[in-house]
């Protein structure tokens, strides 16, 4: 069967309305995940996050984390007898579901939190931390093997 050019038109249209249809159906069964579900509180409190950055850098040390065995390790930069604590919130970018927050108080340099919490893949650390008085903020990308 010949096709004239007035068909093919028809075809070609068709075919491109029934690609964007197909493309707005799929966009609908899409999950979106908020980064975080109370933003504009997070977003206020920002200054204040930025100047514990800050706070942080301009230590004598760098925190360090590290992967050891069975655990995930994090070594802050203060001086063994000094009370450090604070929270921090492990978040995985790819999933909601898999975040959690990890609040601590110790007096020695080094916190571990054992792997079997996190499940393999990236993760962002947020520490939030406070010693002596002042507040201090950094993040770390670790990967879990």
């Amino acid at each position: 069967m010949k096709f004239n050019w007035g068909t093919k038109i028809a075809i070609l249209y068709i075919g491109f309305i029934g690609l964007i249809l197909f493309m707005v159906v799929k966009s609908f069964g899409e999950k979106f995940d908020l980064v975080t579900e109370d933003y504009y509180a997070k977003e206020i409190a920002f200054q204040s996050q930025i100047d514990d950055r800050i706070r942080a850098e301009e230590l004598d040390r760098n925190l360090v984390v590290s992967t050891t065995g069975e655990e995930l390790s994090i070594e802050f930069p203060h001086k063994k007898g000094t009370l450090v604590k604070g929270n921090i919130n492990c978040f995985r970018p790819s999933d909601m579901k898999y975040d959690f927050e990890v609040p601590f108080e110790i007096t020695e340099s080094v916190y571990r939190i054992p792997l079997s919490r996190f499940i393999s893949g990236k993760y962002r650390l947020k520490m939030h931390w406070s010693s002596e008085g002042k507040d201090y903020y950094e993040e770390k990308i670790v990967i879990i093997p």
